[in-house]
């Protein structure tokens, strides 16, 4: 457990699985609780280009220093994956349908807040006094329709396009991440997962899970456990992250 300012602590725990349908797991996450940071990858293309996207990712992350300032942190945080995706995007280059490139779903913790940044359609979610909120927004071409209206969000979940993206580390030479920042609470509990997990798990049996089970670690593992049997359609990764005073 990490203890840090204004009485907040926090531990983690984090799992990855290939899913039941899929030989190769192109997921990758992050669990550096002494650095407050944690990361879910979500990699596309052929199995070994979407599998290192998504590995340079975390690996580049893993090497930040511990955030003393959250804003200058994410700076930093968004910087390290611009340059990822420049490095991403330049190896694709001359290269006939060539396509290496990842989600990314970051969560930055200092002291009583936290920054959140994201790229593509890996979630983060927050439990907070028995609620479950997304408040990460997937870079999906579904999503874009949910927001103007034309589709609800339970049918994006079963629209054929759901997992187009219109954002992704590696996918464009100009990348924008989607951010915000938020106030701890003792008690939070917070979800980063690619898109196996909620793709088979409906929001209510995540919310039940994250509510009845602890720590951190155990429920990460019972979160993909739960993703597998109901279909493992899908490559599925879950880092959890308690809040404690």
């Amino acid at each position: 457990m990490a203890p840090w300012s204004k009485g907040l602590c926090w531990n983690s725990g984090g799992i990855s699985d290939a899913g039941r349908v899929r030989r190769d797991n192109q997921d990758a996450y992050l669990d550096r609780p002494e650095l407050g940071l944690w990361a879910v990858a979500d990699g596309m293309g052929g199995h070994r280009d979407g599998a290192e996207a998504s590995r340079l990712i975390v690996s580049r992350l893993g090497r930040l220093e511990r955030a003393l300032e959250l804003e200058s942190g994410l700076e930093t945080l968004e910087r390290t994956l611009r340059a990822v995706n420049r490095e991403l995007v330049a190896s694709a280059e001359g290269v006939l349908e060539a396509l290496c490139g990842s989600t990314v779903a970051a969560l930055l913790a200092v002291g009583d807040r936290a920054a959140l940044c994201w790229a593509g359609d890996s979630r983060i979610y927050r439990l907070r006094a028995g609620v479950l909120e997304q408040l990460s927004r997937d870079h999906s071409q579904v999503q874009a329709l949910v927001d103007m209206g034309l589709l609800s969000p339970e049918e994006a979940e079963l629209h054929p396009l759901s997992s187009v993206l219109v954002r992704a580390v590696g996918a464009d030479a100009r990348l924008e991440f989607e951010r915000r920042t938020e106030s701890l609470c003792a008690g939070d509990r917070y979800l980063l997962c690619s898109d196996g997990l909620n793709r088979d798990l409906a929001g209510d049996e995540i919310a039940r899970i994250l509510s009845q089970i602890h720590p951190a670690e155990i429920a990460a593992q019972a979160l993909v456990r739960a993703a597998c049997e109901a279909g493992g359609h899908d490559n599925v990764t879950a880092v959890v992250v308690d809040f404690t005073a």
